[in-house]
């Protein structure tokens, strides 16, 4: 017969570490930061990989300005001791890391995919990234899968890689896009619930990109609300707006104000596209000058300062307290 006091303090040794795993966890709708306090991202993309020593000094005047998460532009070419160099000054400036990797964008194969999950869990990348778990957020791939990608294919291929990645042992929230370039909630929206509960540590938050695809308001609105009846963890981990009424390079329309107001109003988060250094098609997206990575331009006034904005909404994490 099981003799459960005797093996009552191994019981509960055992739940304790269950409850205290490192890094942030997601309960339904919630993220959670490492103190299983819940945290809300009001964040920005920053082109690292491109911009190495611009993006980096650019990390304090994006502290400044009220950010409380950083989504690092990366590559599989980005060395170690340079990402680690990023995290250790985001975490100095109270900010949350979202590692994103860039090479597999738009890519459908499943090879690809599975390239960006063995640069996670080659030795020396895994050895550093396991250290600073507590701050940090794994987003697997920056939008793979094009607009033709299936999705149980979507889902197969990213529960196969969450599992990779806890055998490796990382316990920390893994962030998945969308297909479709990123803007497809509809394989979230499917299998969104299947790939939780598949993972170990049930423990994954979904990222929609919104581009032309959400040029319409309601659409936003209803999608948004479809996921949080569904008790999906969803950020919007890419936006733009409607530049040139809808004249420019992604055919976007998109009502950035309802984006903000929707995610403030169902506790979800947002990371804008991008502090700066796009190409000359992408210009429009700069959050800030790119002759000075500072100035705010109109799309970053719009991000930081209006009524749902980083600067009105954004609350650090209570890691930092």
């Amino acid at each position: 017969m099981f003799n459960l006091i005797r093996y009552f303090p191994i019981i509960v040794l055992l739940i304790f570490q269950a409850c205290t795993q490192p890094g942030f966890k997601t309960d339904n709708n919630i993220l959670l930061d490492s103190n299983n306090k819940p945290f809300v991202i009001r964040g920005v993309n920053n082109p690292n990989i491109w911009y190495p020593q611009k993006a980096y000094d650019a990390l304090e005047c994006i502290a400044q300005k009220g950010t409380n998460c950083i989504r690092v532009v990366w590559e599989t070419n980005g060395k170690c001791e340079e990402l680690e160099k990023i995290i250790l000054r985001c975490i100095e400036l109270e900010m949350v890391v979202m590692i994103e990797l860039h090479d597999a964008t738009g890519d459908s194969s499943n090879q690809s995919l599975f390239n960006l999950v063995q640069y996670y869990t080659q030795s020396d990348i895994k050895e550093m990234l396991l250290k600073y778990e507590d701050y940090l957020l794994i987003n697997i791939a920056n939008e793979w899968g094009n607009h033709l990608l299936d999705d149980q294919y979507w889902y197969s291929s990213y529960k196969s890689s969450v599992s990779l990645l806890r055998e490796a042992g990382y316990s920390t929230t893994i962030v998945i896009d969308g297909s479709g370039w990123g803007q497809d909630i509809s394989p979230i929206l499917s299998y969104g619930n299947a790939l939780i509960d598949g993972d170990k540590n049930h423990n994954i938050l979904f990222s929609i990109h919104m581009y032309g695809s959400w040029n319409s308001e309601e659409s936003i609105d209803r999608q948004l609300n479809k996921a949080k009846k569904l008790r999906l963890p969803i950020i919007i981990g890419e936006f733009g707006y409607n530049f040139q009424n809808g004249i420019n390079n992604l055919a976007c329309k998109v009502n950035h104000l309802k984006i903000l107001e929707t995610c403030n109003r169902l506790g979800y988060g947002y990371i804008a596209w991008s502090w700066t250094g796009n190409n000359e098609d992408n210009a429009w997206l700069n959050l800030v000058d790119p002759n000075d990575w500072q100035t705010l331009s109109y799309w970053g006034d719009q991000v930081f300062n209006s009524e749902f904005g980083i600067a009105n909404t954004s609350v650090k994490a209570s890691i930092f307290d």
